[in-house]
């Protein structure tokens, strides 16, 4: 933790031990705050932290930099082994993910606003997964800093600790707008959107606070389900109105259960008159083994020296669980009797799945667990990855005995409109898994101005 973010949260738990009284209210005000503005995950506030994150202004930057270089890195990668079926293999896509590859579109980003999902370790950020399909929380961050913003605590402290917060929300609409105009040709200056997705889910709440959004800068949105979706002379038609822009946060894999009954929607996909944002191409980085390309020699080879080092520096080993000889460490090694005997330097996660489902902690298992899950990562295609040593940082919370400092996860996750960063989602968790459907809390990032 650099020496600016440390005094920063020292400074901020001081002014909440100063008065526990107002801190107590101003708590049941930020809780109160995010049910009346519908920051809400499946009914309940993201966050229940006073504090909200900080990043200094050099790691920001550093951030910056980094998944700029990563960002080119898997596009360089999709470039070279799109259509590879030898990769396509590795990566583990699905008959019909690569059906859906296949299709033409105007979009040039493979990804076109993404999240990279990181861990802060002791000094340092490295990332551990890619959200290149349609990355959830950008709006409950914008939400959730207005709420923040109008906390006393907060403004005392921004009053001697000046602070910035860059919203993703806004930069989805700009990367949004760019795609439509810049690389699909669109022709209206404020185009339609669309919010495809399920209606019955938790992050609901967030399709209303980003279609009020649109709707402040001009833009029309709808809400719809996939399945109630119309395909009128090639353009997709949701609620009846046309729609210029679908902004898809329906999963391919979701999308493939329900594919005998979104007809229209795929057939306005082919036709390719509504600019879909991500397409369906995203799904070759959206697949955890995406970083065993990144980190496997055989594949990134095609990338620079620099490059490479960015991806030593910030991007743990992975690899597919399977027999095979591989490099780690600096040697061969047999994979599977690697990973049974080194069980606390590694993690398995399901290849396609998010919210930490699925995902076993080597050394917070047994070996005769770790055995088991190994064998189950074997059967399904799994990855492994390196562990990454997280670093635990304080938060002054409330609990049933009153107010204690709790060691959290801090799980840093960059927005991308196209290769350029976006603000931050920030997750904590006392549990070593930070996801919010895993129960973690979502917090909005600050950076602290340094000059």
């Amino acid at each position: 933790m650099t020496e600016t973010r440390a005094a920063a949260i020292a400074d901020y738990h001081r002014l909440i031990t100063a008065d526990l009284a107002a801190a107590d209210a101003q708590l049941a005000w930020l809780v109160e705050q995010q049910h009346a503005r519908g920051a809400l995950f499946g009914g309940r506030p993201m966050a229940t932290s006073l504090r909200p994150a900080f990043l200094s202004e050099a790691t920001y930057r550093a951030v910056e930099a980094t998944v700029f270089t990563l960002r080119r890195a898997l596009q360089a990668l999709a470039d070279a082994y799109l259509t590879d079926p030898a990769v396509l293999d590795e990566l583990g896509l699905t008959e019909l993910e690569r059906e859906l590859l296949a299709i033409p579109t105007k979009v040039v980003q493979l990804s076109a606003t993404t999240r990279l999902d990181a861990f802060m370790t002791a000094d340092s950020f490295q990332f551990v997964e890619v959200n290149a399909e349609c990355p959830a929380g950008l709006a409950y961050c914008h939400e959730l800093a207005g709420i923040y913003r109008e906390l006393p605590l907060f403004r005392t402290f921004a009053a001697f600790r000046p602070v910035r917060f860059v919203s993703p929300l806004e930069h989805l609409l700009a990367g949004l707008l760019r795609v439509y105009h810049e690389e699909w040709g669109g022709a209206e200056e404020r185009p339609s959107f669309a919010i495809v997705d399920f209606l019955n889910i938790p992050t609901y709440p967030e399709f209303l606070l980003i279609k009020s959004y649109f709707e402040r800068h001009g833009c029309a949105c709808e809400i719809a389900d996939p399945r109630m979706l119309e395909c009128r002379d090639g353009w997709i038609v949701a609620n009846g109105r046309r729609v210029d822009v679908l902004y898809r946060r329906l999963l391919t894999n979701e999308f493939a259960a329900i594919r005998p009954e979104c007809r229209a929607l795929l057939d306005g996909y082919r036709a390719g008159r509504t600019c879909f944002v991500n397409s369906f191409r995203t799904k070759f980085l959206h697949k955890k083994a995406v970083f065993a390309l990144l980190t496997d020699p055989t594949y990134a080879s095609i990338l620079d020296d620099h490059t490479r080092g960015v991806i030593r520096a910030h991007v743990p080993w992975t690899r597919r669980v399977r027999e095979q000889r591989t490099e780690h460490g600096g040697e061969r090694v047999d994979l599977l009797p690697h990973l049974r005997r080194h069980r606390e330097e590694f993690v398995l996660k399901p290849n396609d799945e998010y919210g930490g489902k699925g995902v076993v902690i080597g050394f917070a298992a047994s070996p005769k667990e770790w055995d088991d899950a190994l064998d189950r990562a074997l059967r399904h295609g799994d990855v492994a990855q390196e562990l990454v040593r997280v670093h635990r940082e304080p938060f002054l919370l409330r609990g049933e005995g009153g107010w204690e400092t709790v060691d959290q996860i801090v799980d840093l996750d960059p927005y991308l409109n196209g290769s350029l960063l976006g603000g931050c989602l920030v997750r904590i968790s006392a549990t070593n898994l930070a996801n919010v459907t895993a129960g973690g809390g979502s917090l909005p990032m600050f950076v602290l101005r340094e000059s």
